[in-house]
């Protein structure tokens, strides 16, 4: 089991907000020295805390303007595995089983909306979801820490 001190806490609360910070400039921040940062970063990457790093995309900027929620049940003939097929969908952004009415949210990015109603009847119904619930996402006032 992976322990956690407080000093790494530190370190993936920053990478958590910046994740291009370099380890000088985290060592700097944390008063210790940029070798036992990069020591303590690859320990929790190996440990499988930092499980990767990503760019936050201003999607409205890509083209993408129709964002969306869906909530929905799997069919009686589907099974958790048969989600896998939404990371091949373009647009499907993440997907997750949550508590509630419906056990699957996913969220989606199209070009326009007509777009997204296309996406949802022709890619993500057919894997097996039914009952529905799809909102539309007027506007994020925070989509990650810091932003």
């Amino acid at each position: 089991m992976v322990v956690i001190d407080e000093m790494n806490r530190k370190i993936v609360k920053l990478l958590a907000t910046e994740g291009k910070m370099t380890y000088n400039e985290i060592a700097s921040k944390l008063r210790r020295s940029p070798s036992t940062i990069r020591d303590r970063i690859r320990r929790l990457e190996d440990d499988g805390v930092i499980l990767g790093y990503v760019a936050i995309v201003n999607t409205e900027q890509t083209g993408m303007k129709a964002d969306a929620i869906i909530f929905a049940n799997l069919a009686k003939n589907v099974v958790a595995d048969d989600l896998k097929k939404l990371k091949e969908i373009p647009g499907v952004m993440e997907a997750l089983y949550v508590s509630g009415e419906r056990s699957i949210m996913i969220r989606l990015h199209a070009p326009d909306n007509r777009a997204l109603e296309d996406l949802i009847g022709k890619k993500i119904v057919p894997i097996g979801l039914v009952d529905l619930k799809v909102q539309i996402v007027l506007e994020s006032v925070m989509r990650f820490p810091g932003l």
